[in-house]
């Protein structure tokens, strides 16, 4: 469902009783009834910045009933990017509610929401201070049911209401403690290649690591070690991703940070705003892109394409910004070396695609 007006953002919430959630359905349909079987728009499911999912159909005969006071967190996502930005938008309200709140309970978004709430947990718990996680994939009567306006998201959602980012930020800094380099290199080289990259990123890990930045692969980490090292850093570079998203939460006011474009696409520029307005970063975008190469048979560039990048231009770009010294400039991957690498990643023929000089 396309949409004018995602709204968002009001740091309001409904309070409901017997109201029913119902589950995304096949026909995109998905949120919370009240008792008088009108639908709650702050339940409505929002996958882009006017992406937005379709009122349920009323729910007839019997269903299980949940007793209790329940908040609605909306659908829980696998992929993590959007699990930040779609699962955690309505926890805001625990900064008052908490007492009162006996879980959170999510939709699954298709399939692997199971899967996403135990990866994710750890995570959870530093906003709702270890509420039980329930997952409903069938429709259920919620005795109290708590239904916040969620102040995240995409599009004019990315800068966060002001409690949702006055709630998050003081939660992770209240579980964690600064810990790790000042000068910080997030590295997507451990990650699994279809979920997207730079060709060549170990050479772009070699020249900041003789500058003093220490590499980091957050995946290999805990929720609270990665906010930990986010932290401490006051100089971050890293491919844009999903780990700037998170990072928002944790940076100190002030921290310069070095976007590597690996890809051209409009929501970049919601995830610098995003850092700026959470965390007052100081952010500087590179792009030194030459291509994008994607599956033969992918109809666009999206999260799992691969970036041919100019490395001696990015090179000039980081010394120009302060990022790095004068040192031996770092040499260019040659064709061959570039069909080398796409072999060894096993995901088949990939092709380039060109640059789109607009979409920034």
């Amino acid at each position: 469902m396309k949409i004018h007006s995602i709204g968002g953002l009001s740091d309001t919430y409904e309070r409901l009783d017997d109201a029913v959630i119902s589950p995304l359905d096949a026909d995109d349909r998905c949120g919370v009834l009240r008792q008088d079987g009108s639908f709650c728009e702050f339940s409505r499911g929002i996958k882009g910045p006017r992406r937005g999912t379709d009122v349920p159909l009323p729910v007839t005969g019997d269903i299980p009933h949940l007793a209790g006071r329940h908040l609605f967190g909306g659908w829980i996502r696998p992929h993590f990017g959007h699990f930040l930005l779609e699962s955690t938008p309505r926890l805001w309200a625990f900064d008052e509610l908490s007492d009162s709140i006996d879980s959170v309970v999510y939709i699954p978004f298709r399939g692997g929401a199971r899967k996403a709430r135990d990866r994710y947990k750890p995570f959870l718990d530093i906003f709702s201070g270890g509420k039980p996680i329930n997952i409903v994939a069938k429709p259920v009567r919620v005795e109290h049911l708590i239904v916040p306006d969620p102040g995240f998201g995409h599009g004019p959602r990315i800068t966060g209401s002001p409690r949702y980012r006055d709630f998050s930020r003081a939660q992770v800094k209240s579980a964690v403690t600064p810990n790790g380099s000042e000068r910080l290199y997030i590295s997507r080289t451990q990650l699994w290649d279809k979920r997207g990259g730079v060709f060549g990123e170990e050479q772009i890990e070699s020249l900041l690591e003789a500058e003093g930045y220490s590499i980091f692969y957050p995946e290999l980490f805990t929720a609270k070690e990665q906010l930990a090292r986010y932290s401490a850093a006051r100089e971050i570079v890293c491919l844009d991703g999903s780990a700037l998203h998170m990072a928002a939460y944790a940076i100190q006011s002030g921290t310069r940070i070095g976007m590597i474009f690996r890809r051209r696409a409009g929501l970049l520029a919601g995830l610098v705003r995003q850092l700026e307005t959470f965390a007052d970063a100081k952010v500087t975008c590179f792009d030194a892109l030459r291509n994008s190469w994607v599956d033969e048979d992918a109809r666009r560039v999206d999260f799992r394409s691969i970036g041919e990048l100019d490395l001696p231009k990015l090179q000039a770009q980081l010394y120009e910004a302060g990022f790095i010294g004068r040192r031996p400039t770092v040499p260019d991957l040659t064709t061959a070396e570039i069909n080398v690498l796409i072999a060894n990643m096993k995901r088949g023929p990939m092709r380039p695609v060109a640059l789109d000089p607009v979409a920034q």
